[in-house]
């Protein structure tokens, strides 16, 4: 966001989308706006706000002067721009995209616990209460279906019809599962682990899609606003969930990092819970095998190994990441002297 006072001619030079919010009835404003509107192509989005009321129809023919391209009503653009620019605003599944995944691996579970997670980002975005029961019907059903057809055929349903920040939220969900199948984990622990993973990037809904789904790396200030969306999270679902004490830690943390290098609160060791570790470990590796195309999607196997290389370094938990090979069919030593003896007698110098 720049303050008209202080454009320049070239800060909207490299801009795909404009968007207005000055008074257009005053003339130096107007003035100032046109200068440096001109560095910018007439083709590219250029979205004016008006106010509504007796002098709305002269507000935006002074706009369309100025190359406007639609027009929103002030009072109601913070909302509507906020739906638009999150994850919330990809286009709709078509009925025959829809019939496709359903025919898939998995394929109803997919479906409902992607409609879980698009009403997770809408009520967050309208900051109204999220209905818990319906995040743990949609993550037992993840769980249950992993159990018939397997992590593995579950992931590659979701890889084929997802992409983005979907995608990355159903396979930490699908890996969950893996997880909690190959530990054996209770009724209660699974449906907490479930219903953490699925509710885990909730707070990715205020963070605008452009960030979140950009095809390369991220710029400091990009990562900056990324880091936002644990307290995001934790902070609308203590607030409207009704959520677990257990399930807000991991929802919050799950980017911490046993050495203290993590965000947003820089734990460490045994301040970060067994919960919090075993999320931290799904969703690295679903990061890792997940299909995006600026990386290399990892295989389970190679995804296991960094992890093992991330517990050797003290970033996350040995223990989790040896359940979760498990899970996958990439055994590991029980003890993680082990490893570290073979690591540091097996890795190449230099």
């Amino acid at each position: 966001m720049h303050l008209l006072s202080d454009l320049t001619l070239d800060d909207l030079a490299d801009a795909e989308q404009v968007v207005v919010d000055v008074d257009l009835r005053d003339m130096n404003s107007v003035g100032q706006l046109k200068h440096a509107l001109d560095r910018v192509p007439a083709i590219k989005a250029r979205t004016f706000l008006v106010d509504e009321g007796a002098s709305e129809r002269v507000l935006r023919v002074q706009a369309n002067a100025l190359g406007a391209t639609r027009h929103m009503v002030r009072k109601y653009a913070l909302n509507a721009l906020r739906r638009e620019y999150s994850v919330t605003g990809r286009a709709p599944r078509t009925p025959a995209a829809e019939a496709a995944l359903r025919a898939d691996a998995g394929g109803a579970s997919i479906v409902e616990a992607e409609r879980s997670l698009e009403a997770l980002f809408e009520s967050m975005l309208s900051d109204a209460p999220m209905s818990l029961q319906a995040v743990s019907q949609a993550a037992a059903g993840v769980l249950a279906s992993v159990r018939a057809v397997g992590a593995d055929a579950w992931l590659a349903s979701v890889r084929q019809h997802h992409e983005g920040t979907f995608q990355h939220c159903l396979l930490v969900t699908g890996v969950a599962a893996g997880f909690a199948r190959g530990a054996k984990l209770g009724g209660g622990q699974a449906a907490a682990l479930m219903n953490a993973a699925l509710l885990h990037d909730v707070g990715k809904a205020v963070i605008p899609r452009h960030i979140l789904d950009k095809p390369g790396k991220l710029t400091p200030e990009e990562f900056e606003a990324v880091k936002l969306h644990p307290g995001a999270g934790f902070d609308y679902l203590r607030k409207h969930g009704n959520v677990s004490p257990l399930v807000l830690d991991a929802v919050r943390h799950h980017h911490e990092a046993l050495d203290g290098s993590g965000y947003p609160d820089r734990l460490k060791g045994e301040q970060i819970g067994p919960l919090t570790r075993i999320l931290t470990v799904c969703d690295i590796f679903a990061a890792l095998v997940e299909s995006r195309p600026y990386k290399e999607t990892r295989t389970p196997r190679e995804a296991i190994n960094m992890l093992v290389d991330m517990s050797i370094s003290s970033k996350v938990d040995y223990a989790a990441v040896r359940t979760l090979g498990t899970s996958f069919g990439v055994p590991l030593p029980p003890e993680f002297g082990d490893v570290v003896r073979g690591f540091t007698v097996t890795r190449p110098h230099g």
